[in-house]
């Protein structure tokens, strides 16, 4: 700490005060500030050498101070002297208005007299973190206006019981309780000093016990208020505990637990949302269980190894009347939805179903009725989306479906895209799946977004975008093998946004793009047989354009008519391998007779970001950019291993100091001229990156 803290008298605020052992950095400089306010950490508290100083603190008599930490250092291990600091927590004592309380690696096995105090009628918050050696709890049941308590760490707790709750109505305020990694934890006790009808917990809303593998006995009974409940690694917690009666219980997540625990609950009638993750046995759910989830919105499973199936038979899905969104992931013996041929109808309310990295899925359920969103991803058994033949019309279970998405699925080869099928398909979303080779023709009119990505085997794209008059993006990627020569398909003119990557089969771009007039957003990149633009230039309302990796286009970069486009923000360019009629090969960048015009011969005035990749012989830029692009308010140069000289007038006023990431030169020439640039140096960092 600043040497002679303790002078300031009338400091109001003091958020961090760290112990040392010197002075001017001991506790006792806090007996001089009388007027903190608000909140106070304290840290390195194991320096604390005499207790002296800490009663000298005087924390009893701050009325101001609300929030108050203490943190001890969590690596001391052996170093620490127990006696000292349970002494020196005793002395810590705060003043009654205090609100919030947090301690953190405290080394005593007992917690001071004060926590949990009545007299603290304001403290709503409460945390204790990392105490190995703390033995028993303190009567925490006492704070009556106590909201949020947390446990974590404390390692050699073995028991929760009277000593915890205190004498009579014990949490009475309390909404949030969190239990986490208590690893010797055995045995909570119930609540038993009170009359019959006083029962500990009564506002609990939110309850969470995390990494307690020695837990086994009973969670509290009775806690009518409890809204969300989380179990996670406690896989003693089985079904030999008490029934807990749960009737306001609206969320419950389980995870690395026993599957008995599923069986405590009573009447969980009230569950709208079931997560299950790593549950042990769990191989489908019990049917009495199921019967019971009556108001259940969401069920969400994942990584249970043993999990075969959900249902026994169809009927029980009957009363999941309520059931919207389904996910499962990671089950790799999840073979289908019911046992053995059984079929389910999915109940009317039902939208979203989510299946990842399920490998032994084959089939979907054929019956559902308000179906608007479907991901599948690593499901390499699932080999098609089928429609009833008999009466496609009225039986089509897709025929609502708003977001389809499917991903490296190897066996899936087509997809049900012809008119009639998926009239309320909005999204489609196809990726690494190798077995599709060709798309049929798509009359999904009501598309708005397609998006094609590491379809290795793809060869050919649909000859009908043209007429989806609702397709505003459209994302093409990572397809080696698509191949078009002469003939790219035309785009709809309602496209905002195309983006073209990773194609090194594609020989040409859509003809007549110039009328696409909505279209904002424009990538080209890493698709190196193109070799020029269409005729008649870019889309007149680009905002957005990165041509990069495209090193056989030979048109220059001045014949591309990027002045026209008076809209453009953003421009990528890529000048490797002579790309652009070798503009970047220059040893002036942008090259001109009259420097001064350089710039605005090859840019709009619009632009706010540039950046410029791979000229590898350029050494100066040219004059003109501080006047001509009089907006930029971000420059990246890359790869320019020759570049010394920046503009001689100087940057646009626009740019921010030459710092950060938003003016950057990257592997580029070390070497500039000084007697312009003085606030030019390498990066702190990396000593290669000049900013």
């Amino acid at each position: 700490m600043p040497f002679g803290i303790g002078n300031l008298k009338n400091l109001i605020i003091l958020s961090k005060f760290v112990v040392g052992s010197r002075k001017g950095s001991r506790l006792e400089e806090l007996n001089s500030l009388p007027h903190l306010q608000g909140e106070l950490f304290i840290s390195e508290l194991q320096k604390v050498e005499e207790v002296r100083d800490v009663v000298d603190a005087n924390l009893l008599q701050k009325q101001g101070l609300t929030n108050l930490s203490l943190h001890w250092d969590e690596h001391l291990e052996n170093l620490q002297n127990h006696e000292l600091e349970a002494q020196v927590l005793e002395s810590l004592q705060p003043h009654i208005n205090l609100e919030n309380l947090n301690i953190s690696n405290y080394g005593g096995a007992i917690f001071s007299s004060w926590l949990g105090g009545p007299s603290y009628t304001k403290t709503v918050s409460l945390c204790l973190r990392g105490c190995p050696n703390a033995i028993l709890l303190p009567p925490l049941g006492q704070l009556p206006s106590l909201k949020e308590l947390s446990l974590e760490g404390l390692h050699a707790v073995r028991m929760i019981g009277s000593e915890f709750y205190g004498s009579k109505r014990p949490f009475s305020s309390l909404r949030t309780l969190k239990l986490k990694e208590m690893l010797t934890w055995k045995t909570w006790f119930p609540y038993v000093g009170g009359p019959k009808e006083e029962v500990a917990f009564p506002c609990l809303q939110q309850l969470v016990v995390r990494s307690c593998p020695s837990l086994i006995g009973t969670l509290p009974c009775q806690l009518d208020c409890l809204i969300k409940l989380e179990i996670h690694s406690c896989r003693h917690l089985n079904n030999s505990i008490s029934e807990v009666c749960l009737p306001s219980l609206r969320e419950l997540y389980l995870e690395d637990c026993n599957e008995g625990v599923l069986k405590f609950l009573v009447n969980p009638t009230s569950l709208t949302i079931l997560g299950i993750q790593n549950l042990a046995e769990l191989v489908c759910f019990d049917q009495g269980y199921m019967r019971c989830l009556v108001k259940l919105k969401e069920l969400h499973i994942g990584r249970c190894d043993k999990l075969t199936y959900l249902w026994q038979d169809g009927n029980e899905i009957l009363n999941l009347t309520c059931l919207q969104k389904l996910a499962i992931e990671s089950c790799p013996l999840f073979t289908s939805f019911v046992a053995g041929d059984g079929e389910i109808e999915l109940p009317c309310s039902f939208e979203r179903m989510e299946l990842s990295n399920c490998t032994s899925l084959e089939k979907l359920p054929s019956k559902w009725h308000t179906f608007k969103h479907l991901i599948i991803r690593k499901c390499p058994k699932i080999t098609g989306l089928t429609i009833p033949l008999d009466d496609p019309s009225s039986n089509n279970p897709l025929s609502q479906l708003e977001y389809l998405r499917i991903i490296d699925c190897d066996s899936l080869t087509s997809f049900p895209l012809a008119k009639g099928s998926l009239d309320a398909l909005k999204t489609l979303c196809i990726g690494e799946c190798e077995g599709v080779e060709s798309m049929k023709e798509i009359t999904v009119e009501s598309l708005e977004e397609m998006t094609i990505d590491s379809c290795v085997n793809l060869g050919s794209l649909p000859q009908c975008l043209h007429t989806l008059f609702h397709l505003t993006r459209l994302e093409i990627s990572g397809c080696p093998a698509l191949e078009i020569e002469e003939d790219f398909p035309p785009l709809p003119i309602t496209l905002s946004s195309f983006y073209l990557m990773n194609c090194p089969k594609i020989k040409c771009l859509p003809n007549q793009w110039h009328h696409l007039t909505f279209l904002h957003a424009l990538w080209i990149i890493n698709c190196p047989n193109i070799e020029c633009f269409p005729k008649g230039g870019f889309p007149p309302n680009l905002r957005e354009l990165d041509i990069s990796g495209c090193e056989n286009v030979k048109q220059a970069v001045r014949e591309w008519g990027l002045p026209l486009l008076t809209s453009l923000q953003t421009l990528m360019i890529d000048f490797g391998r002579s790309m652009g009629g070798g503009e970047g090969d220059n040893v002036c960048f942008p090259s001109s007779k009259e420097e001064e015009d350089a710039w605005s011969l090859l840019f709009p005035s619009s632009l706010t970001e540039l950046e410029i990749t791979n000229m590898r012989k350029v050494e100066r830029l040219s004059s003109g950019l501080h006047n001509h692009l009089s907006s930029l308010t971000r420059l990246a140069i890359y790869d320019c291993p020759k570049l010394r000289y920046l503009p001689e007038d100087g940057l646009p006023p626009s740019l921010p100091p030459m710092s950060g990431d938003r003016w950057m030169l990257k592997e580029s020439g070390r070497r500039m001229l000084k007697t312009h640039w003085p606030l030019l140096a390498p990066h702190p960092r990396h000593p290669q990156h000049l900013h």
